[in-house]
């Protein structure tokens, strides 16, 4: 894998480094592409750190606004994981919606696998999820997490990770909805 990272990221050099050609015949546009290739496989390898230079480059060379919007869903979906692993969950929780917002909506797998991170994200920040929205996508994971955070309910909130915890690990929001509590506390209190 890190042979293709290194592979990717020539690629990378070469698309950044067409800056002469015409527009409708340059490399460029096929930086953002690279990236989200490069993105999917530092998080494969947990190299999450290197996709901070490749945010800067996309952002300083302005490919967002003229893009595909399926690459730009793409990339905003990862630079809002990496927000997460910063714990910047406000930038984190714009990146994410942004990508579940445009996903083409018959990309239900997609949009899954954006909730799958957006939903803790909201969680954190105090926003609980639609139950319908849980079942659309196959999520019923969280319902018992937003129900119990509804009502403060700590136990409740630990065996509804504990019980889930294989799925939260495999999907790397065990950590996130371990930070939880807090919230379960704060509403809690509310209540008393």
């Amino acid at each position: 894998m890190e042979k293709v990272a290194e592979i990717l990221m020539s690629s990378f050099r070469i698309c950044v480094g067409d800056i002469r050609a015409p527009k409708d015949v340059s490399k460029k546009w096929g930086t953002l592409p690279v990236v989200n290739q490069l993105f999917k496989v530092y998080f494969k390898i947990n190299k999450i750190n290197l996709m901070k230079p490749l945010i800067r480059a996309v952002e300083q060379a302005k490919l967002q606004d003229e893009c595909k919007i399926g690459e730009l869903v793409t990339y905003r979906y990862f630079v809002g994981r990496k927000a997460i692993f910063d714990s910047d969950y406000k930038t984190a929780e714009e990146n994410l919606s942004f990508a579940f917002e445009r996903c083409h909506r018959s990309a239900k797998r997609n949009k899954r696998r954006i909730l799958i991170y957006l939903i803790p994200v909201k969680l954190l920040l105090g926003q609980l999820p639609q139950r319908f929205i849980l079942e659309k996508y196959s999520l019923l994971e969280f319902a018992g997490i937003a129900d119990t955070l509804r009502c403060g309910n700590i136990l409740a909130l630990n065996d509804c990770i504990d019980r889930n915890e294989k799925f939260f690990i495999q999907c790397g929001t065990y950590l996130i909805l371990e930070k939880l509590a807090v919230i379960a506390y704060r509403n809690l209190f509310k209540r008393v």
